[in-house]
C-alpha cells in the first residue's frame, strides 16, 4: 500500500518536473533574442530571403525547414520568431519524451541533456536538434527490430536534417555483445585515418549517393585546405573532451555484460561508431563533426546508465553531474555557444 502510493507520487512529481523543465527550456530557446547564439542571424536571413523570393532549394535546406517557415507565416505575425518557437517546441518536447520513454535514469538524463546538448541543439543547430530527438526516440525500434516504426522515424528525421541518413546504418547494428569488436572499433578508426582510408572510401562511394549529398560533399572536398575545411585540429579543449568520451566508452564496453538494459548497450555501441567516424572522416571535419555530433546524442542515455553497473552509485551520480556541469561551463564560457 505504502509502496504503491510512493510510486504514484513519485511519478506525479517527475511529470511536474518534466513540465516545468519543458516550459523553461522552450521559453529560453523559442524567445531568445537574435544574436545570442551563432546561427540565429543566419537562420533569420535565410527565412527573410525565402519570404521575399520563395524558392525551394532542397540541395541547401531540408524540406521541414520550408514547411515550418510556411506554417509560421500562417500562425505568427513575426515569421522569424515563429520559426524559432516551432523548432524549440519540437526539439525540447521530443527530447524530453525520449528521455522519459527510454532512459533508465531519467533525472540524470535530463541533466546530461541540459548541460551537453541544449545549447548546441535547441539554441544553435535547431534543425539537427529535432532530427536528433527523433533518432533518440527510434532507439527502442532498433533494439526490438521494429523496422516499420524505425523507417517512419528515420524518414521524418531526414526531413529535418539530412545527416539523419546515418540512422539507416545504425539500424544494422546487431544485438550481440561482441566486446572485442567494440574495444577495437575506435582504435581502428584512428589507424584508418592515419593512412587516409576515409578519403579513399568517400571518393569511391560519393557517386552512389543522392544528388543533394553529392553536391554538398563535392563542395566540401574542393575546399579542403581552407581554414573551415582543414583537417581536424585536436586542440586542448577537444582533446580533453575526447579523453572523457574514451574513458566513458571503454569503461562501459569492458563491463558490457553487466548491463541489463539492451537500450543502454545499444547506446554505447552507437557511441563507439561515433568515435570511429570522428577519426575515420577527420580529413573532412564538416562531415566528421556532422556524423559524430548526430550520433553523440546517445550520451543522454549512455552516461547515466553507468550507475547501473557500479557499486558506488552515489559516487557515479556525483561524477556524472560534475562532468555535465563542466560541459555546460565549456559550452557557455569557452565555446560561447550562448552570447549574453
Amino acid at each position: 500500500m505504502i509502496a504503491t502510493h510512493y510510486k504514484k507520487y513519485r511519478s506525479l512529481y517527475y511529470n511536474v518536473l518534466i513540465l516545468v523543465v519543458f516550459v523553461l527550456l522552450f521559453t529560453i530557446a523559442g524567445f531568445r533574442p537574435l544574436g545570442t547564439t551563432r546561427d540565429t542571424e543566419d537562420y533569420a536571413q535565410a527565412i527573410e530571403s525565402f519570404l521575399k523570393t520563395p524558392s525551394y532549394n532542397f540541395d541547401i535546406l531540408d524540406p521541414a525547414f520550408y514547411l515550418i517557415v510556411n506554417v509560421s507565416k500562417f500562425l505568427f505575425n513575426d515569421v522569424v520568431r515563429g520559426v524559432f518557437i516551432i523548432y524549440a517546441f519540437l526539439g525540447v518536447s521530443l527530447t524530453l519524451h525520449a528521455i522519459k520513454k527510454n532512459s533508465s535514469f531519467p533525472l540524470l538524463s535530463l541533466i546530461v541533456y541540459i548541460c551537453f546538448f541544449f545549447a548546441l541543439h535547441e539554441m544553435t543547430q535547431i534543425r539537427v536538434g529535432v532530427a536528433d530527438a527523433i533518432f533518440l526516440l527510434s532507439i527502442p525500434d532498433i533494439v526490438n527490430r521494429n523496422l516499420k516504426s524505425f523507417l517512419m522515424k528515420a524518414t521524418l528525421a531526414i526531413l529535418f536534417h539530412y545527416s539523419a541518413l546515418i540512422m539507416f546504418f545504425i539500424y544494422l547494428i546487431n544485438s550481440k555483445r561482441n566486446k572485442l569488436f567494440y574495444l577495437l572499433l575506435p582504435l581502428v578508426g584512428i589507424l584508418l585515418s592515419i593512412v587516409n582510408i576515409g578519403r579513399v572510401f568517400l571518393m569511391s562511394t560519393i557517386r552512389f549517393l543522392p544528388n543533394f549529398l553529392t553536391l554538398k560533399l563535392n563542395l566540401y572536398l574542393k575546399e579542403i585546405g581552407t581554414s573551415r575545411f582543414d583537417t581536424i585540429n585536436f586542440h586542448s579543449g577537444l582533446f580533453l573532451l575526447m579523453i572523457f568520451y574514451f574513458i566513458i566508452y571503454y569503461f562501459a564496453i569492458i563491463n558490457i555484460d553487466k548491463f541489463k538494459n539492451e537500450t543502454d548497450v545499444l547506446a554505447f555501441k552507437i557511441l563507439g561508431w561515433m568515435l570511429f567516424t570522428l577519426y575515420f572522416f577527420s580529413f573532412l571535419p564538416v562531415l566528421s563533426f556532422r556524423i559524430s555530433e548526430f550520433l553523440g546524442i546517445v550520451m543522454i542515455l549512455a552516461l547515466p546508465s553507468l550507475v547501473s553497473i557500479v557499486r558506488e552509485k552515489s559516487l557515479m551520480y556525483f561524477l556524472i553531474v560534475f562532468s555535465a556541469l563542466l560541459m555546460l561551463y565549456n559550452q557557455i564560457a569557452i565555446q560561447k555557444l550562448i552570447m549574453f
